[in-house]
């Protein structure tokens, strides 16, 4: 039975979060460009809207969020929500 709880409690651990970047969508390719530069750190999903989704592991979420902030000194963008991400790669 304790296997059983372990197994679910794993499964609703949240591995990775969704970002929601409000930008120019001509603007993407500088932000690309900005965040090559650190491996690992997040992937830039689609286009949600008006709104860029942006994918960051449980690890590397605050560190990404970091990142997105010091790249609003070279591309104008606002960090609309943090929430963990539903499963789905978008």
């Amino acid at each position: 039975m304790g296997d059983v709880v372990k197994e679910q409690k794993m499964e609703s651990e949240i591995l990775e979060y969704d970002i929601l970047v409000k930008l120019r969508k001509e603007d993407v390719h500088i932000l690309n460009y900005l965040l090559e530069t650190e491996d690992n750190i997040m992937n830039i999903r689609s286009f949600e809207g008006e709104y860029l989704r942006v994918i960051a592991t449980k690890d590397t979420v605050v560190e990404a969020m970091r990142l997105l902030e010091s790249a609003k000194s070279f591309v104008e963008l606002e960090i609309i929500s943090l929430k963990p991400n539903d499963g789905s790669a978008g």
